[in-house]
């Protein structure tokens, strides 16, 4: 995230779309190191970078500025308190809902259906009693989403089953925990860290998220 926001600088242009240029986005892949994610294609590193501008964009730590990404409301504090930073950083991994990068399985298509974030608050409480594998991770955050719905029942033909989808993001949503050294995984199985424990979700304020929902940068895709 420093290197990101380093990167940025004074400011970097986006499209009329409020797309990264394509150059910026490849230049992207390589300062930080999202060559390696999985995906399919060209797209994996590039979802990365995505991830790694929307997850930014919900911390404060860069915003878009009419047709310029330039450093957010927060990057100067944050760049000189690293604990600071954790902690925004693990806050804001719940807002990537609101983001048009964000988790799939948010919608599942079925009225009053929980979002992401309700299941990511269930399965906080049950790492908190012990290690899950990432099976019994995948399949908390399911009972949460759909407690009142029977989905597969309504599974459209030749789509991905939406147990595959919410199994999916609840990985990347532990992915990204790990990162910030919330959770740590091995072995198959995930455990919340001394960090972690300290930690508690804690839902996101709407005018909040309207700040940071619209000025959100896409990564211009080849």
């Amino acid at each position: 995230m420093l290197a990101l926001v380093g990167w940025v600088g004074e400011g970097r242009p986006v499209t009329s779309t409020g797309q990264l240029l394509r150059a910026d986005a490849r230049e992207l892949v390589d300062l930080l190191g999202t060559g390696g994610n999985t995906g399919a294609g060209a797209a994996g590193p590039l979802r990365g970078v995505q991830v790694l501008l929307a997850w930014a964009h919900h911390a404060g730590l860069v915003t878009t500025d009419g047709p310029r990404l330039r450093p957010g409301p927060a990057a100067g504090r944050l760049r000189e308190d690293p604990g600071a930073l954790q902690d925004t950083l693990f806050a804001a991994v719940p807002r990537l809902e609101d983001s048009r990068c964000g988790w799939q399985s948010v919608r599942l298509h079925l009225e009053g259906s929980a979002d992401f974030s309700a299941g990511l608050a269930v399965l906080w409480r049950r790492l908190g009693a012990g290690p899950l594998t990432e099976a019994e991770a995948a399949r908390t955050v399911w009972e949460e989403l759909t407690a009142r719905h029977q989905v597969e029942e309504r599974q459209i033909a030749g789509l991905t089953s939406w147990k595959v989808v919410v199994a999916r993001d609840t990985a990347r949503a532990l992915a990204l925990y790990e990162a910030v050294g919330a959770v740590r995984a091995g072995d198959g199985r995930i455990a919340v860290t001394g960090y972690g424990r300290g930690r508690a979700l804690s839902g996101l304020c709407d005018d909040d998220a309207e700040r940071h929902r619209h000025g959100e940068v896409l990564v211009h895709w080849p």
